[in-house]
């Protein structure tokens, strides 16, 4: 048989049968009902509809064993379908009693039907677990609860108007009998037939041929002794009762349910003693109007809970309907009551779905069909008991308007109740008070939090709100394990305590920890945070062993979760400076999930990795959330106004409006002359580098910074691969790249050239002061329509060429996504202060330069000062001091120019906080040598052109007021994973993850993982996999994670010499040569190893070599003899050159270094 797979269909099937079986179920209750209505007067008509709703609740009384029974043994869609088929059978059967004239005839019809729903209804709650899922139980209880009250008021709408009609038309009112008016309706019913058969048809046609999860429990039967005596409806109300959650729950459901029959059912009395109105359908109006805010008041929660379940609405919905129903016995006109009834109804909806996807989330699934059904049953009573109670209240003519008073009472009681019995739910409304209004909460994975038993919660730690985040997000009980001090402080001791908290000190760490491991054994969630402390750079701190040790105490199957919680690093709550979380606009608060992990695979290193790749997804989703770049830096610079954003050597200095002036004039000249899509940009890294760049990205053009220091034949192909037609660029740009030897007349000479000189000219001060006038005085919202083009979030924005440091460059698409990730992610983790200034000096066609020096800056706000030369290192000191510059990126090629500088004095980089070396390996006699002449560590990051370009760089270790020290450095390596990024170490041939510490070839994942190369699919291929739903970049790298996560970098597959079957490690043997050198006393050598063939040996390592004697090479010859164990390492050749082959990034260029190897 062919199941059905689509999601959509099965729902709508699903909420279709269920909206026939109610509207079947509800006529024909209506229909008996408004024959009472009509034919008794008074407390007799109160007894009679009372009797009528009874005979609907009885059966779920009477039943509940049988039908949670029938629900957990079968499967849960065949008794839906065979449920359709009894209902369009009794609907005959109802047809048959109008027939007979015997309207106790039709009442027992309606218990037969009443029976149908009472084993239908268990099955209908429990199905919603297999289609919806855990992570939208929420969204699948508001669903159905929204389908069935439209079908409730359907019915009672449509049968009530189609009955006064008919009643009105064919002058019923003469009628003085019950049985008289029962036949004279006949017709009626023959409208509900239709219905029925479209029901079973429907339950046919779909409902049986969808894929469930059941399993049919041959251990379960049914004890007919024990049924009849009672015992198993004792048993399963102790099922029910020894989970408190669950049967907190039941109850507050069923005080709903029993206070709205007990309203419908005294209202018409109330209506027609106070109000006058005799119409049946203006007083089935009114009450309906409570079934419209119901389904309302379904929705309005499933909105602003999404995928989580939000209990903090209960007491102050059980308030809400306490006073929306007194509010109704002061209101005199149809239209008002209609109103207040709505509101009910709006509070009762935001009442009963948390309750619903409560009982199904923490009910156990074998057992869950009989607490439904005891959920119903639990129901039925306090509906019985209610409508007892009105009928008492009639039986002796007391004033239905008390019995409404009564009602109101009993509302307010049972929010009491809830309120002592759980307090959490208390403290969820101030939480989600004081949290809602600044942050949205979006909670992903909730599927993946067992329904019942023990769980450890485990996740990174990044405020001081992440205890309420987690609270709200998870829909079982939980208990946090607190410090002591914190937890002793009296203004949140009190707090704690209705918590449940654990509070662990250092003196009792083993008492606390057997105590964690008797609540998780006794079937608690307890969250930890393996850190121990909030993070201090925003970065993942040491995950603390404590957690393996309570799991190993631990005797029961207790499962392990983590969970990652973004948007609060950015809070007034967190750790970071104040002018970092100034500057984020952001509101969503995401709180993430994993699969749960059994205890004996739990420990430090793989929760700790489970979390980075929970980052992962997190990040994609906040970056989702944003603007697209081109309006993010807008907004950025529109609020930056008068302050300094862009500065740089040649004297220009732009505020933020100065800087969107500068675009919109060059963007209005240049709309014109760019026809094309793609635009080369031939421009040195300079504030009109900047804001041109800026201005390709408002006009909605891909921006190709080229690589002017590349071969001719390299700028060529960029070119033809980027279709470019016109470059723009500078005439004295273009003669400073002459005056060092770089020719471009070839390249210029085959496109068209715009040179921003003669676009100057055009710029007019009245042009010029018109702009900045519009730009300050105009709201955003207009300017970005009248000079932005709408681009999409997955849209290339600019095209960078790799450098060629292994042969023919290729065309990296980024895209906005790509650049607003990557940028956000460093932000994160460089954490700006007010004061902090960035060097903008590597070129604009490396990624880096673009991304980190350019980008970066206009999207936070941070003042960059650019330099177009990255080796000028006076320059560059002078820029530093005069504008006390923070934070410098750069190679290890240009910090080693820096540090032989002798002109440039240590004090001049005093300012630096952060010195930060990627796109090559930090050299140690470099990064020695530059400690000790400027007293500032250089931290070596990592990343890649294909990646936006970082993904991972080390950090300032940061000590904590206890002395305790997040480490954030780690010499050689290049630092751990930054937020929102993950990091494989895997098999370079199976592609099978590898251990901590075992070397193998990195991927990165993240956010800021390119779109593909330009034109290149089958490279693009090569290099993109994807593992588990993910895209990883496969780096080319050979690296290992150690237990903390910090990478290192152990080389280039490419860059290892097959030497007799071995596999040599240039890198390492570079960084052996490194040691025998005294820099100190030769500062200027600089060398590089390559490899040639050989044919012998298959290679041969080279030493290329600069700035040394004979003498010199001799002496390093005898010290390689001595020092390498490996004489596979030793050169077999080493060669003076007049200077080691560079690329314009400051990489050096291996190619041009192995065809000199081989002269």
């Amino acid at each position: 048989m062919n199941k059905i797979n689509n999601l959509t269909n099965i729902k709508i099937a699903f909420l279709f049968v269920v909206f026939c079986n109610a509207v079947v179920d509800v006529s024909h209750k209506v229909l008996l009902q408004n024959i009472a209505f009509k034919i008794f007067d008074g407390s007799t008509q109160v007894i009679w509809i009372s009797i009528i709703n009874a005979l609907i609740i009885i059966p779920f009384l009477l039943l509940f064993t049988v039908s949670g029974y029938l629900s957990d043994k079968y499967n849960k869609k065949d008794i839906l379908v065979y449920g359709a088929v009894s209902s369009f059978l009794l609907s005959v059967l109802m047809v048959i009693s109008y027939l007979s004239e015997n309207f106790y005839f039709a009442m027992f019809a309606l218990v037969l039907l009443a029976v149908q729903s009472a084993i239908y209804s268990p099955a209908k709650f429990g199905l919603i677990l297999d289609i919806y899922g855990k992570k939208e139980l929420s969204k699948g209880n508001a669903a159905l609860q929204s389908i069935s009250i439209i079908a409730i008021l359907f019915a009672i709408g449509i049968t009530s108007l189609v009955f006064e009609n008919f009643y009105n038309l064919n002058n019923l009112q003469n009628l003085n009998t019950k049985e008289q008016l029962l036949t004279a309706i006949l017709p009626l019913t023959y409208y509900i037939l239709p219905v029925a058969l479209l029901e079973m048809l429907v339950s046919f046609a779909f409902l049986r041929r969808i894929n469930t999860s059941y399993i049919k429990n041959e251990e379960l039967n049914l004890n007919k002794q024990e049924l009849f005596q009672g015992k198993l409806l004792v048993n399963n109300i102790k099922t029910i009762a020894s989970n408190n959650v669950i049967f907190l729950s039941v109850i507050g459901l069923s005080i709903f349910w029993g206070v709205s029959q007990a309203s419908m059912a005294v209202f018409p009395s109330f209506a027609k003693m106070y109000l006058n109105i005799t119409d049946v359908f203006v007083i089935n109006g009114v009450i309906a109007a409570s079934g419209v805010g119901i389904a309302i008041g379904s929705i309005i929660y499933s909105r602003f809970s999404k995928f989580y379940i939000e209990v903090g609405t209960i007491p102050l919905s059980a308030l809400g309907m306490a006073t929306t129903l007194y509010l109704s016995t002061i209101i005199e006109t149809p239209f008002l009551l209609a109103i207040s009834f709505l509101f009910f109804g709006i509070f009762g909806g935001m009442f009963v779905v948390p309750l619903n996807a409560l009982i199904q989330f923490n009910a156990k699934k074998k057992v869950l069909g009989t607490v439904l059904a005891g959920n119903n049953w639990f129901h039925s009573l306090a509906m019985f008991l209610m409508l007892t109670l009105t009928t008492t209240v009639s039986y002796f003519d007391l004033d239905p308007l008390k019995t409404i008073y009564l009602i109101v009472v009993i509302i307010v009681l049972g929010t009491i109740y809830t309120i002592v019995k759980l307090p959490q739910s208390l403290i969820l409304i101030f939480l989600k008070t004081i949290v809602g209004f600044r942050y949205k909460l979006e909670v992903n994975g909730i599927k993946n939090i067992p329904s019942n038993g023990g769980v450890l919660l485990l996740g990174n730690h990044i405020s001081w709100l992440d205890w309420a985040i987690v609270l709200m997000s998870v829909p079982r009980e939980v208990r946090f394990v607190m410090d002591k001090t914190i937890y002793n402080k009296w203004y949140i001791n009190w707090i704690l305590k209705l918590f449940k908290t654990i509070p662990i000190s250092s003196n009792s760490s083993k008492t606390t920890i057997k105590l964690v491991a008797k609540e998780l054994d006794e079937g608690n969630i307890v969250v930890l945070f393996p850190e121990g402390s909030i993070t201090r750079n925003g970065h993942l701190g040491e995950f603390k062993k404590g957690f393996e040790k309570i799991l190993e105490l631990t005797n029961t199957d207790v499962k392990v979760v983590s969970f990652y919680i973004r948007g609060l690093w950015e809070s007034m709550f967190s750790r970071a400076n104040k002018k970092f979380k100034n500057s984020k606009k952001t509101s969503i608060v995401t709180v993430l999930f994993s699969r749960a992990l059994s205890k004996e695979k739990s420990n430090a290193i793989r929760i700790k990795q489970e979390v980075i790749n929970l980052s992962t997804k997190a990040w994609q989703e906040h970056i989702r959330n944003l603007k697209p770049l081109n309006e993010t830096i807008f907004d950025r610079l529109k609020e930056l106004s008068n302050e300094l954003i862009f500065v740089d050597s040649t004297g220009v200095e732009l505020s933020g409006h100065k800087f969107l002036t500068a675009s919109i004039l060059f963007k209005n000249l240049l709309k014109k002359e760019l026809k094309e899509q793609n635009v080369g940009l031939l421009l040195p890294s300079t504030a009109a580098g900047a804001f041109i760049n800026y201005t390709m990205l408002m006009m909605g053009k891909t921006a190709v910074n080229l690589n002017y220091t590349s071969e001719i034949n390299s700028l060529k192909e960029a070119l033809i691969q980027a279709e470019i037609k016109t470059i723009i660029t500078s005439k004295k740009f273009i003669e400073k790249l002459e005056s060092k030897a770089i020719d471009l007349k070839e390249i210029l000479n085959v496109v068209n050239v715009i040179y921003l000189e003669d676009l100057k000219t055009k710029i007019t001060k009245t042009k010029g002061l018109i702009t900045l006038i519009s730009i300050k005085l105009l709201p955003s919202f207009i300017l970005k329509i009248l000079h932005l083009k709408k681009i999409k979030k997955d849209d290339t924005v600019i095209i960078l060429f790799s450098s060629g440091s292994e042969g023919k460059p290729k065309g990296v698409e980024l895209t906005s996504d790509n650049i607003l990730g990557n940028a956000q992610q460093i932000a994160n983790i460089i954490n700006v202060s007010h004061e902090d200034t960035m060097l903008g000096t590597l070129p604009l066609f490396h990624a880096f330069g673009i991304v980190v020096t350019t980008y970066l800056p206009l999207i936070e706000g941070i003042k960059c000062v650019a330099h177009p030369d990255p080796t000028d290192g006076l320059a560059i000191a002078k820029l530093t001091v005069t504008h006390k510059a923070t934070i410098m990126t750069g190679t290890s090629t240009f910090f080693r120019l820096y540090a032989k500088n002798t002109k440039i004095h240590p004090l001049m980089f005093e300012s630096l906080r952060l010195v930060v070396a990627g796109a090559e390996k930090l050299r140690e006699d470099v990064k020695f040598e530059f400690k000790k002449r400027f007293g500032k560590d250089i931290l070596e990051g990592f990343g890649t052109t294909e990646t936006s370009p970082v993904a991972t760089c080390n950090l300032p270790d940061v000590i904590a007021p206890d002395f305790t020290i997040q480490v954030g450095n780690k010499n050689g390596t290049v630092g751990m994973p930054i937020p929102g990024t993950t990091i494989k170490i895997v098999d370079p041939q199976t592609y099978k993850e590898l251990n901590t510490n075992e070397e193998g070839m990195i991927l990165i994942s993240g956010i800021q993982v390119m779109r593909g190369y330009l034109k290149n699919e089958e490279k693009t291929a090569q290099v993109l996999k994807t593992i588990k739903g993910k895209t990883y970049y496969i780096t080319g790298d050979k690296g290992r994670i150690d237990e903390d996560g910090f990478l290192t970098i152990v080389d280039r597959y490419s860059r290892f010499a097959k030497i007799g079957g071995e596999m040599i490690s240039l890198s390492l043997v570079e960084e052996k040569i490194s040691k025998l050198i005294d820099f100190e006393q030769n500062p200027l050598v600089d060398f590089i190893v390559t490899n040639i063939e050989d044919e012998k040996k298959g290679e041969t390592i080279v030493l290329l070599i600069t700035n040394v004697n004979d003498e010199f090479i001799l002496d390093l010859k005898q010290k390689i003899i001595s020092n390498f164990d490996n004489k596979l390492m030793i050169p077999s050749n080493i060669k003076f050159i007049n200077e080691i082959p560079k690329l314009g990034s400051g990489k050096r260029d291996y190619s041009t270094s192995k065809a000199l190897a081989k002269q």
